[in-house]
């Protein structure tokens, strides 16, 4: 026990001692430098942080995004017309409303970068005229966008997608209701509408055939949050004219106009995780 006394009192003294000799200026280097050691920890913490914000998707792991090839549902309410070409400024098209219900396929190709395909079944109405007739149009097709997407976010706190693509049109069934041929329903797969000279007389001036099918541009940005459900607006405008005029008694096509429907459709949808 003595042994052992002395052993730690000679300890205490030695400590002592070397603390004595040491100079007060290395014992502030020594203190500067565990300052300078605690800054650039800190500085580089914060170079991390922002990092994380500027790159969130690349600094996940590959479970945390979204999966290679994954799927869900859509569903959406839409309102359309048609545009004119601007030296006809008689002719009229109001939106009316619509619905579109479908889904998609998503491939990521990178962390920020991926191919959506979508198949969407589209009830769609608008009203359009001249002054001298007036036409109310309803039809039931499917529109099939395909867009490339790109994304930033991540999936634990959500991401914004946008993107753009091609889209093609079909129609399955549709009617049309005009003023001058007693309201009588037109069939797809052709709608062909008579439109009058003047109110005054029972000639007809020219008559038009509206084309069920068209393809165009369409445009599409969303966010989804980490639970798979998403907040979608879309816009469809087609490049192709759907629209050919005849001339009464003549075989021939006028081309008196183009016509060119759109849509802008609002919904959410959900992706299967």
């Amino acid at each position: 026990m003595k042994r052992l006394l002395l052993l730690f009192l000679s300890l205490s003294v030695t400590l002592i001692a070397c603390c004595q000799i040491l100079p007060e200026d290395s014992l502030s280097r020594v203190e500067k430098a565990r300052q300078w050691n605690q800054e650039q920890l800190l500085k580089m913490q914060s170079d991390i942080r922002n990092w994380d914000i500027e790159h969130s998707l690349d600094s996940l792991d590959q479970n945390k995004l979204p999966k290679v090839v994954s799927g869900g549902l859509i569903g959406c309410a839409n309102i359309s017309n048609f545009m004119f070409t601007a030296n006809h400024e008689t002719l009229s098209s109001y939106m009316k409303a619509g619905g579109d219900i479908g889904g998609f396929i998503d491939f990521r190709v990178t962390k920020h970068f991926a191919i959506q395909g979508r198949l969407v079944f589209t009830a769609e109405q608008n009203h359009f005229g001249d002054g001298h007739s007036k036409n109310h149009l309803w039809s039931f097709g499917v529109d099939i966008p395909i867009y490339f997407l790109g994304r930033v976010g991540n999936m634990q706190k959500g991401y914004l997608q946008v993107g753009a693509g091609p889209f093609t049109h079909f129609t399955f069934a549709s009617n049309i209701q005009n003023k001058y041929t007693n309201n009588e329903a037109v069939d797809a797969p052709s709608k062909m509408i008579l439109a009058k000279e003047t109110e005054d007389t029972d000639k007809y001036q020219s008559l038009y055939l509206l084309h069920d099918n068209h393809a165009g541009l369409a445009v599409t940005i969303g966010y989804e949050f980490p639970i798979g459900i998403q907040i979608l607006a879309n816009y469809q405008v087609s490049l192709s004219d759907i629209i050919t005029w005849y001339k009464q008694n003549k075989g021939s096509a006028v081309a008196d106009v183009a016509v060119y429907p759109q849509k802008v459709s609002l919904g959410i949808g959900y992706r299967w995780k």
